[in-house]
C-alpha cells in the first residue's frame, strides 16, 4: 500500500455538525474581551515564536546545517573571514580585500562575528586602530571556506568577464600571495600597469620579506616595470594559467633586468586552487579525473 504525507502528519480533525458555530461564537467572545494581538484563531493556529541560542534565531529547522548556514550563509561573511585567514587584521586591510562592500556593512559584519564567538576584536594602542583576529571557533571554519573554494573552482568556476576585473584588487591580492622566502632580499620595486577593463596602475615596494602596494608613486628607482591585460593577470593569479602563456600570447611585456622577470611569478604562490582546476579541465576534455585530493 502506497504512503502518503497523511500517514506520516495527520490531516486536522474535522469539526462535527454544529460545532463549527460553537467554536465561531468562542473565538468572536474571545476577540471582545482580549482583543485581535492575544488570541489565536482557532481555524487556523498561529506558529510557535522563533527559539532562540545564543546570539542566534532559529526558525523551526533544528538542524547543525541550518544553524552553520544562519551564521555562514549571508554574502559577505566568508569572505570577511577569507580575508582575516589569509593574513588581513584591520578594519582597513579587511576592506581592500573587499572593496565592493561598505564600510557601514563590514563593520556591523564584523560586529556580527565578534557576537558569534568567531572574532576577537584587540584594542590597539592609543591613538591606533584595533586589530580583528579569528577565534578557536573562527579557525575551525577555514577548513570550510577553503573547501568552497576548491568546490567552486572544480566545478562552477570559469575565466573573469569585464566585471571582475578590478586592478586595484589584483595589486592587492599579489600582496597577499608573496611567499616571503622568494622575494627578492634587496629592495626592489615593481611599477604595475593594467590594462583592459578594471584597468589600473600602481608599485609594488619589496623588502624585508613583504610587499607594499602603493597607488601614488613611491619616488624611487622602478626595477621591473610590468605591463599587462587585468583579466589576463586574474587568471595567472588564481592558477588558470602560467605566467609563461601571459608573454608568449601577448597579454603580458616586461621591462627590465631578465632575473627579475624570470623570476617574479615564483614570488606569488598561484597554487590554492590548482588541483581543483586542473580536476575541472580534465573533466571538460573528458580525460580520466583521479580520486579527489591525489595528485596527477
Amino acid at each position: 500500500m502506497r504512503r502518503t504525507s497523511d500517514d506520516l502528519v495527520p490531516p486536522p480533525a474535522r469539526l462535527r455538525p454544529g460545532q463549527s458555530d460553537i467554536k465561531r461564537r468562542q473565538y468572536q467572545h474571545m476577540l471582545r474581551r482580549h482583543g485581535r494581538a492575544g488570541v489565536q484563531n482557532p481555524y487556523y493556529p498561529e506558529a510557535g515564536p522563533a527559539r532562540h541560542h545564543g546570539h542566534m534565531t532559529h526558525y523551526g529547522d533544528y538542524c547543525p546545517i541550518a544553524v552553520g548556514v544562519e551564521v555562514l550563509g549571508d554574502r559577505w561573511t566568508p569572505l570577511v573571514i577569507r580575508e582575516l585567514m589569509v593574513g588581513a587584521s584591520g578594519f582597513n586591510e579587511i576592506h581592500r580585500g573587499i572593496p565592493r562592500i561598505s564600510r557601514t556593512l563590514l563593520a556591523q559584519r564584523l560586529r556580527l562575528l565578534e557576537r558569534r564567538g568567531l572574532v576577537r576584536r584587540e584594542p590597539g594602542a592609543p591613538g591606533r586602530p584595533g586589530r580583528y583576529t579569528l577565534t578557536p571557533a573562527g579557525e575551525s571554519v577555514t577548513p570550510i571556506v577553503w573547501a568552497v573554494g576548491h568546490w567552486a573552482a572544480e566545478w562552477i568556476f570559469g575565466d573573469p568577464v569585464a566585471e571582475d576585473c578590478d586592478g586595484l584588487s589584483l595589486m592587492w591580492r599579489l600582496h597577499q600571495l608573496a611567499n616571503p622566502a622568494k622575494l627578492p632580499r634587496q629592495r626592489t620595486v615593481l611599477h604595475l600597469t593594467l590594462t583592459g577593463p578594471g584597468a589600473a596602475q600602481g608599485w609594488l615596494d619589496i623588502q624585508h620579506g613583504a610587499v607594499t602596494v602603493c597607488t601614488d608613486d613611491p619616488g624611487y628607482d622602478i626595477d621591473l616595470a610590468i605591463t599587462a591585460d587585468t583579466g589576463q593577470m586574474q587568471r595567472w593569479l588564481v592558477g588558470l594559467v602560467p605566467f609563461r602563456d601571459l608573454i608568449a600570447n601577448g597579454h603580458a611585456r616586461m621591462l627590465g633586468p631578465s632575473r627579475l622577470a624570470r623570476a617574479f611569478p615564483t614570488w606569488f604562490d598561484t597554487t590554492h586552487y590548482t588541483e581543483a582546476l586542473h580536476r575541472a579541465q580534465r573533466r571538460r576534455t573528458g580525460q580520466a579525473v583521479p580520486a579527489q585530493g591525489l595528485t596527477a
